[in-house]
C-alpha cells in the first residue's frame, strides 16, 4: 500500500526509558557467549522495567511533558493513539486510561494499535490520516508507541535475553495547512507471521499450568511457552530480502533520490542487521544506530533513534520491520521538531 499524507507535521517527539540498566556481561551464561552474542548484536547495555514501575506512568509523564513543552491545552488534544504488544492490561486499552490520566476532552478519540518493530509507521500513518481525512476537524493527535517487551523474553534463552530493552515515546501531531506531503508505504506478509511469536496467553492458547515448563524450541534454546520465540535466521532472511526493496519502493514513489534522503533511520532490531541493510542499500554513512545503549525496543526503537540522534533536518526516512511479518517506511520532516529524552525514576 502506497499513499501520500498532506497537512500534518510532527511537533514534538518526547522518549522515556525505564532507570533499571541491564549490562549483558553481567548475565548468567558463560563469558565467552556472552563477547560473542554483544558482539553480533552490538547491545551492550539495556533499560528494562522494574515490577513495581508501569509503563502507564510512563506514557503519562511523557505526555505531560509534551503537552507542557508545546503549551497545549489538555483540551485542544483530539485524539490518542498508542502503538503497544505489552500492554497494562488485555482490555481495556491503554489509550483510554492515558486518556482519562492526562485528563484530555472527554470529546478525544483514543485506540490501541497492538504492532511491534513497524509499528511506529503504522501509529504516524494511522494519527496522520485521521488528522488528513477530517479536513482540519481533527488538529492534534498524540501517538504514543512503546513496549515492556523485556518482560516477555526467558532469561535462560541466550538469543533473546540479549536483545530487548524497554522505552516508550510520545510523538505529538498537528494538522498544518502548509505541511510537506509525507508519503507511506506499507507491506505485510503474514504468512510468516509465525518467526516471532508468543505462542500462549492468546485465545487460541491459553495460560496453563504447561505454559511455564521449560522446553527446547526450534532454535535449540530454552524457552517458555510465555515467551518470546524468535526464528533468527527466517527473521534475517525475511528482512534482507524485502527491506531494500521497500526502501527503494519509497525512493521511487515519492520521486526522490537517495542522495536527497540526509537519514534513514531503521529499527535497531540489532547492530548486524542495521549494518548489513545499510551496506546493502549503500546508505551506511546516513544510518545512525543506537542499539549498544538500548537493545531492541520494539516499536520504540525509531523515536528514540531521533530523540538520540536529534536529526532537525528535512528528508529523513523510517523504516521499520519485524513481527507480523510487518513493514513501513514514511519520509517526514524534522526540522521544525523539539526533542527531548529522559529517564523515568518513579514507581507505582
Amino acid at each position: 500500500m502506497k499513499t501520500k499524507i498532506r497537512n500534518c507535521v510532527i511537533r514534538h517527539i518526547e522518549t522515556m526509558v525505564p532507570s533499571k540498566i541491564v549490562n549483558n556481561m553481567d548475565l548468567d551464561f558463560e563469558d565467552k557467549v556472552k563477547r560473542k552474542i554483544i558482539k553480533a548484536t552490538g547491545i551492550q547495555n539495556r533499560h528494562v522495567l522494574q515490577e513495581d514501575q508501569s509503563l502507564i506512568e510512563m506514557y503519562v509523564e511523557t505526555g505531560l511533558n509534551t503537552l507542557k513543552t508545546l503549551n497545549w491545552d489538555n483540551n485542544s488534544v483530539d485524539g490518542v493513539i498508542v502503538v503497544t504488544q505489552t500492554p497494562e492490561y488485555i482490555f481495556p486499552v491503554n489509550s483510554c486510561i492515558i486518556q482519562g490520566d492526562l485528563n484530555l476532552s472527554k470529546n478525544c478519540f483514543a485506540y490501541d494499535i497492538p504492532l511491534g518493530c513497524s509499528g511506529y509507521i503504522y501509529g504516524l500513518f494511522n494519527a496522520m490520516s485521521n488528522i488528513a481525512a477530517s479536513n482540519g476537524e481533527i488538529k492534534r493527535v498524540l501517538l504514543f508507541a512503546g513496549d515492556a517487551v523485556s518482560k516477555f523474553s526467558y532469561s535462560k534463552n541466550q538469543k533473546n535475553t540479549f536483545l530487548f530493552g524497554d522505552a516508550i515515546s510520545c510523538t505529538a501531531i498537528e494538522y498544518d495547512i502548509g505541511a510537506t506531503e509525507i508519503p507511506f508505504v506499507l507491506k505485510t506478509d503474514g504468512r510468516e507471521y509465525d518467526n516471532i511469536i508468543v505462542f500462549d496467553g492468546g485465545l487460541k492458547n491459553k495460560i496453563n499450568n504447561e505454559s511455564f515448563d521449560e522446553y527446547i524450541d526450534v532454535e535449540g534454546d530454552l524457552n517458555l511457552k510465555t515467551c518470546i520465540l524468535m526464528k533468527g535466521a527466517k527473521v534475517f532472511n525475511f528482512t534482507v530480502d524485502n527491506v531494500p526493496n521497500i526502501v527503494e519502493e519509497t525512493l521511487s514513489y515519492a520521486k526522490i533520490n537517495k542522495n536527497e534522503i540526509t537519514n534513514f533511520l531503521f529499527h535497531q532490531a540489532n547492530k548486524f542487521m542495521v549494518d548489513f541493510l545499510s551496506n546493502k542499500i549503500g546508505v551506511q554513512d546516513k544510518s545512525p544506530i543506537n542499539i549498544e545503549k538500548f537493545g531492541n525496543t520494539s516499536c520504540a526503537s525509531i523515536p528514540l533513534l531521533i530523540t538520540d540522534f536529534k536529526p532537525s533536518t528535512k528528508n529523513n526516512m523510517l523504516v521499520g520491520f519485524g513481527v507480523g511479518m510487518s513493514m513501513g517506511t514514511c519520509i517526514v520532516d524534522l526540522e521544525d521538531t523539539t526533542f527531548n529524552h529522559s529517564i523515568y525514576q518513579g514507581s507505582l
